[in-house]
């Protein structure tokens, strides 16, 4: 019977709650994209440093030819083309009218040769093709690749930081849930247990009532008491059902999952020293990696703005291929040639980039001052939740010694209520003390798990 009521009522450790919640959720998946794309960056900026291949190809169609001389030009004597040479001088003109046989024939030979010269000078560039093949290598660009590379790096320093932030805070809001599911689970128990008491009470103060012994009065008194813990129970109740769809919603489960929680670790309460260096835990903080990382970005956010202000060196080659022939007439064929070449840009008068570094260098100055403040104020808070812890601890141990006392009194008043030297009155007095020690010792031992849950998150051990 018990394997089966277990088989039916898993019982989920607090282990398994922190793997559930920090394994396969959505949250977890965002990081861990978030993670691969910066590693990607990163390479890609590193990329920057080695050389940059491309090709390109480009085809061209012109409707008419290049053609490197005129159909006419101007000469002294007159307009020579492929037509032949046209006198418009005066004197040639005459002397054209007194020898038109010899100014024939300089006319025929002279247009001859403009026109042979005029065709071979003509250039087909119909189709036009062209190839490439190109190397650049930047020599020198003011520190720009290296303070992008560096940049990248903090970036997925960051990411990294962020997502084990994540797995912190995500482990934090468990613990939180699962204990108080467990502490309602005390308060659950302890409530049947006291509604039991006074069952049984009311059961015995009925009986001394029908035998004249005890009042109606003391029956009412009773009645009234057991009314409050049943109403008590019954919150208690209601409080475990959304203590546990909280837990349910942290962990990913459905809300009405049917499960019982490890409640043994309460009552073993180890303290754990908290004497430690504050200034380590303070530099463990996942709020101050990550200001440190803002601090180095700005740092080379202002070596940036400086490379503004350098000289920018860069060297390229290139093979180049055409058709027609550039290299030989502009024959129509393949032909390429190969160039390379360095490009050196030297700023002279930029003021924008002079208010850029200025700008930059405050910014820098800022994040520093940030930081320094937030590890002022970490400091502070570790030394509160560090107080808190050994507050609460002292909370539980005035607790279980009260709960000592308040047994030893229940058990000296019952003894006395069932001998008839005490009132029922007398009794649940005692039963009541008893009950509110009880609830006091829970609450103590919740605070205490509390404060020791905050004080390894504000010290950076909580994944420890």
């Amino acid at each position: 019977m018990g394997g089966t009521l277990f088989a039916q009522t898993p019982v989920l450790t607090l282990e398994e709650c922190r793997h559930l919640a920090t394994t396969a959720t959505t949250r977890q998946q965002i990081d861990q994209e978030t993670s691969l794309a910066a590693k990607y960056n990163r390479r890609a900026a590193f990329a920057r440093f080695f050389p940059q291949v491309s090709a390109n190809g480009a085809y061209m169609y012109n409707s008419r030819h290049i053609h490197l001389l005129p159909e006419t030009m101007s000469t002294g004597f007159g307009a020579l083309g492929v037509n032949g040479l046209q006198f418009n001088n005066p004197m040639m003109q005459v002397l054209g009218a007194a020898m038109p046989d010899v100014t024939q024939a300089v006319n025929d030979v002279t247009g001859g040769l403009y026109r042979n010269a005029y065709n071979h000078l003509d250039i087909d560039m119909t189709h036009v093709l062209v190839g490439q093949v190109g190397v650049v290598q930047p020599i020198y660009v003011g520190g720009r690749i290296r303070e992008f590379y560096r940049l990248s790096k903090y970036i997925e320093r960051m990411a990294q930081i962020k997502a084990a932030k994540s797995i912190a805070d995500a482990t934090h809001d468990v613990d939180e849930a699962y204990w108080r599911v467990v502490s309602v689970k005390h308060k659950q128990q302890l409530a049947k247990q006291y509604t039991a008491l006074l069952n049984t009470l009311m059961t015995n103060i009925e009986e001394a009532a029908k035998e004249g012994v005890a009042t109606q009065a003391d029956v009412l008194n009773v009645r009234v008491k057991l009314s409050e813990a049943e109403s008590s129970l019954l919150q208690a109740n209601d409080g475990l059902i959304l203590s546990k769809m909280a837990l349910c919603q942290i962990v990913g489960m459905p809300l009405d999952s049917y499960f019982d929680v490890d409640d043994t670790g309460l009552e073993n309460i180890v303290l754990n020293d908290t004497a430690i260096n504050v200034h380590d835990a303070i530099e463990r903080r996942d709020e101050i990696q990550l200001l440190e990382q803002m601090k180095q970005m700005a740092k080379s956010g202002v070596r940036l703005a400086a490379a503004g202000l350098q000289p920018n060196i860069i060297a390229a080659a290139n093979y180049i291929v055409t058709n027609p022939n550039v290299t030989d007439g502009f024959k129509k064929d393949f032909a390429g040639f190969f160039n390379a070449g360095i490009v050196v840009n030297i700023p002279i008068a930029h003021a924008s980039d002079i208010l850029t570094y200025k700008a930059a260098k405050h910014q820098a100055k800022t994040v520093e001052l940030r930081l320094q403040e937030a590890k002022e104020k970490l400091e502070l808070q570790i030394t509160q939740s560090s107080q808190k812890v050994m507050e609460a601890n002292h909370k539980l141990l005035r607790a279980q010694t009260n709960i000592k006392h308040t047994e030893e009194n229940l058990r000296y008043a019952q003894e006395s209520y069932d001998e008839g030297v005490i009132t029922a009155a007398d009794l649940m007095a005692a039963q009541t003390a008893w009950h509110k020690a009880q609830s006091e010792k829970i609450d103590a031992a919740i605070e205490l798990r509390m404060a020791e849950l905050n004080y390894k998150k504000y010290t950076g051990q909580l994944l420890n």
